[in-house]
């Protein structure tokens, strides 16, 4: 009986300390579960990659105009004036006043060309073959924006019963040689078409192009400020 009463009682003591462990394991298993959730939820959160130069030059955009106000054309986009124009006065290649029927005026720079200045090599024969497209002739303008003079820097066209001609004033000057495709500044879709009239009108020797080696208007101005 004695015997019996010992094994039974190491039998209890087995159990017991077998119950212990397993709740000491499962304890150690929750533990270890909210620990590890508690890791990932105060865990930093990964900072956004750095953003490299080459993205952040490609953020940046040109303007398409030093002289642009901030509220100029980017916002409203080139627009066709309804009303028809005539020559009031001229300036030189690429600058000149019209006038609607109302004598109402309005400064206008060609969009996206370069005459050559008035003491340059071409500089009134430039300004003359403006006068000839333009005198006389009924015109539509379509404002790009304004600039800081309050020109309206524009695409020029013939009116056609009041709408606009096929080809315009300033790829007609282009076409002739007798302005540049100002690059940094024309930057329409149109840009590209001008870019090979001035092309044949180069190799065709045309105007401005006479010159061996003819110097931009741009170039010109910074040699010779006011």
């Amino acid at each position: 009986m004695a015997a019996k009463r010992k094994s039974s009682r190491k039998k209890g003591r087995s159990a017991t300390r077998f119950g212990l462990e397993i709740l000491a394991i499962c304890i150690l298993l929750v533990v270890a579960a909210y620990v590890g959730n508690w890791g990932k939820s105060t865990a930093p959160s990964p900072r956004p990659a750095a953003t490299s130069k080459v993205e952040k030059k490609q953020e940046v955009r040109r303007p398409s105009e030093k002289s642009v106000k901030a509220a100029s054309a980017g916002k409203s986009g080139p627009v066709l004036d309804k009303n028809e124009y005539r020559l009031a006065r001229l300036s030189d290649g690429d600058s000149f006043v019209l006038e609607d029927s109302r004598k109402r005026t309005v400064k206008v720079r060609l969009y996206g060309v370069d005459a050559p200045e008035g003491k340059q090599s071409f500089g009134n024969v430039s300004r003359n073959h403006l006068k000839r497209l333009l005198e006389g002739k009924k015109l539509l303008i379509r404002t790009m924006y304004k600039d800081n003079y309050q020109r309206s820097v524009a695409i020029v066209y013939y009116s056609q019963n009041g709408k606009p001609d096929e080809l315009s004033i300033n790829q007609r000057q282009v076409q002739a040689g007798m302005a540049w495709v100002y690059d940094y500044f024309c930057t329409s879709a149109v840009c590209n078409t001008w870019k090979l009239e001035e092309a044949m009108a180069q190799k065709a020797k045309l105007g401005l192009w006479r010159d061996s080696n003819p110097v931009p208007p741009w170039q010109w101005r910074r040699a010779n400020p006011r």
